[in-house]
């Protein structure tokens, strides 16, 4: 791997080892922050999304549950506070499957049920098509979901697999990748819309960059380890868009 740098702030460099601890730690509420206005998570909630990562999906309350946590609808310090998952008022009613988005109700229950009933044939899938599992979800997916919330799923699907995306994350690594530092401007091309004909490639275009970009910078391990994710979703709020 080539020696790339990373950064506490845009002066004092880090070892990888260093950024990975220190930028991980730095996700979870009561942790020092490291990057200004950034949100930190509820331990308890994390821990369950990390339990469904490891145990694959079983029931539909845990694909309600990727999907609040995905789309940012979990009240974090109320839930590390009760010790369970705590939602904001518009998705309140998740756990019955029915939320607002985009100011419209959105109905997932058939969605989080096609995925249940079909999670072995989908998990199967992922192991060597993971374009094919995009393509199922997409056709069985509401309108308020698109292409970044199919790949969360296949990312649980396959059990990690297949990596989780987040234009924080690919902000981190474009970052890494080009030897900026905090607050310096960083590309981010937005993935294919899902009813677009490019979402039919939509895997390869991850795997040229995003996959890429992790592999070259922490090694082909780094799909297990979802203390990489967390470090690149916060240092990936350092950066601006350009």
């Amino acid at each position: 791997m080539a020696a790339y740098k990373f950064y506490e702030k845009n002066t004092e460099e880090l070892t990888l080892e260093q950024f990975v601890e220190a930028y991980n730690s730095s996700y979870y509420l009561g942790q020092p922050k490291l990057v200004a206005g950034v949100s930190q998570n509820s331990k308890v909630t994390e821990d369950e999304i990390d339990h469904i990562l490891c145990d694959g999906v079983r029931n539909q309350l845990d694909v309600y549950h990727i999907l609040a946590w995905k789309v940012g609808k979990i009240k974090h310090a109320e839930s590390d506070a009760s010790n369970r998952f705590v939602y904001a008022s518009d998705w309140a009613g998740i756990e019955t499957g029915v939320v607002n988005r985009y100011g419209k109700p959105l109905d997932l229950t058939n969605f989080a049920a096609y995925i249940v009933t079909n999670i072995n044939q989908l998990e199967e899938m992922a192991k060597e098509d993971p374009q094919g599992v995009l393509e199922c979800l997409r056709q069985n997916a509401p309108s308020g979901l698109g292409t970044v919330y199919l790949i969360t799923l296949l990312y649980f699907i396959s059990r990690g697999t297949w990596p989780i995306y987040d234009r924080f994350a690919m902000m981190a690594l474009s970052a890494i990748a080009e030897g900026k530092k905090p607050g310096d401007p960083v590309k981010y091309v937005e993935l294919p819309d899902k009813n677009s004909e490019k979402f039919h490639s939509v895997m390869d275009i991850c795997k040229q960059t995003y996959i890429k970009q992790l592999e070259d910078i922490f090694g082909k391990e780094y799909s297990k380890d979802r203390n990489v994710d967390r470090a690149l979703w916060v240092y990936g709020h350092h950066f601006k868009r350009a």
